[in-house]
């Protein structure tokens, strides 16, 4: 950090005198109110987070025996899947034996859902996350309230690496963002007034009127943090680049719902004057692993979450190899997530973060497996690894959604200014034949916009092509590393 850049963070805490106070006073005091404990747990994670790595994969190694005996003894699905697989829970003794646990898919959730369901609980009184469905799977997960509770102490916590510290304001673009930050009540409001402090986007109606008078809250109010999904506050960086407007500077910028593309990441950086935090998590186990004030990668929440990453066959990745993203939530005894198949895809890290924490380093997602192209010989490519690299090597292109309707048929959507040209569409085939044979066809979509998602969300490569990872003798080949 640069000494002006701190000299204006310390205006920003001089002008929110505010702040403090929320910190000190009302977030406890609203705590108490709620009767949650949510404080309570976020200072005792403050705490765990510096433990040595062998403590803290003892202490999920705990976490996960327990939650074994606990899932087969009260659901009927997990005693009826261990049954199957011929295990009890106590003949799970190490990691390698947890391998040996029947994988969850979001097929188990959507059909099963009332079976997972622990015969502890009342599944009336459960609270219920669903997802957006954008992968064409909807589902709903149950959890008590006091493990959504520690979802919200390990949010917070993250939400700090970034320079960020709660009482102070913030600016959401989020879908639904009203609800998420207001509620649909007067405590709603009354809670975003003294607690949250947000001044909201919605994603789903991003335009220019509402994109001025966004930007005219954040100059009347300036923000400490600036949090949403990466293209959403991407489009919101363009926006004030081309009004010519560069006094909205907040201290942090956090993207979390999606991945973030290397060129997003520069030009919210260069726009917004501040480093930007990735952070990554699903709606089924809330956060799973986010940046702290290094970036030297995504610091796996260890205290909610274990995480594994799967070579195709089952086997554990090395440390920098691609593979499945699975997970397991810790906490959740509701209903029982163990060892769940996202769909994601990434790789952990060899290395220790240098600022002290002992969590587990995740070097980097890669995004859905939806996401990745399979070519005719055979490769998956990453579609995070496409993007970026054809945004910045085809002229005139401002956004581009590549989309594989066929193995050997591709259509891609563009958003185009005035550079945009001959020499632009023989960029594009030079890379088609590069990235996916020479025998691949493609044609270029014009449009104003990419559409999003339901939740808000941008996919900016979808594969049509269904993958067969057991039948490509090497499916996670060289092209899928960024």
């Amino acid at each position: 950090m640069t000494r002006g850049a701190a000299g204006y963070f310390g205006k920003i805490d001089d002008m929110d005198l505010f702040a403090p106070i929320v910190r000190r006073f009302i977030a406890p005091a609203w705590a108490v109110w709620e009767r949650t404990d949510y404080l309570r747990d976020y200072r005792r994670l403050l705490r765990t987070q510096y433990d040595a790595p062998e403590t803290i994969r003892q202490r999920q190694w705990e976490q996960i025996s327990q939650l074994l005996d606990h899932a087969y003894r009260t659901t009927r699905f997990w005693k009826a899947r261990f049954d199957e697989a011929g295990l009890e829970p106590d003949e799970v003794r190490t990691f390698d034996d947890f391998r040996r646990v029947p994988m969850l898919t979001k097929t188990d959730l959507r059909t099963r859902r009332d079976d997972m369901i622990s015969d502890r609980f009342d599944a009336v009184r459960l609270l219920r996350r669903r997802t957006s469905g954008s992968t064409g799977v909807p589902v709903e997960v149950l959890l008590d309230e006091a493990t959504n509770q520690f979802h919200r102490a390990c949010t917070l916590r993250s939400d700090e690496w970034s320079g960020w510290k709660l009482g102070e304001r913030m600016a959401a673009i989020w879908g639904n963002a009203a609800v998420e930050y207001r509620g649909r009540n007067w405590r709603g409001y009354l809670r975003n007034l003294l607690l949250h402090r947000a001044t909201y986007l919605d994603s789903l109606n991003i335009d220019e009127p509402a994109m001025e008078r966004f930007a005219a809250a954040l100059r009347r109010r300036p923000p400490s943090l600036l949090y949403g999904h990466a293209h959403s506050i991407y489009l919101f960086a363009t926006f004030l680049r081309a009004r010519g407007i560069a006094d909205i500077r907040p201290r942090a910028i956090i993207s979390a719902a999606m991945v973030l593309h290397d060129w997003e990441r520069k030009t919210l950086e260069e726009v917004f004057h501040c480093p930007v935090t990735n952070r990554y998590g699903c709606e089924e186990v809330a956060l799973i692993a986010c940046e702290c004030e290094r970036h030297q990668g995504l610091h796996v929440n260890a205290e909610g979450i274990y995480l594994e990453i799967l070579q195709t066959d089952g086997g554990p990745a090395a440390p920098g190899e691609l593979g499945t993203i699975v997970v397991t939530d810790l906490t959740n005894k509701a209903m029982p997530i163990i060892r769940y198949r996202i769909g994601d895809m990434g790789a952990m890290s060899g290395r220790r973060c240098a600022c002290g924490r002992g969590l587990p380093l995740l070097e980097r997602v890669e995004g859905r497996i939806a996401d990745y192209v399979l070519t005719p010989g055979g490769r998956l490519v990453s579609g995070i690894s496409l993007t970026d690299h054809f945004n910045t090597m085809v002229p005139g292109v401002v956004q581009m959604q590549i989309v594989q309707e066929e193995v050997d048929r591709f259509t891609f959507r563009i958003v185009r200014d005035d550079a945009f040209g001959p020499v632009s569409y023989d960029a594009l085939k030079a890379l088609v034949a590069e990235h996916f044979g020479p025998e691949a066809h493609f044609e270029c979509e014009f449009t104003d916009r990419i559409p999003q998602e339901p939740s808000g969300k941008f996919r900016f490569c979808i594969s049509k092509v269904s993958k067969d990872f057991g039948k490509s003798p090497d499916p996670l080949g060289a092209d899928v590393q960024r």
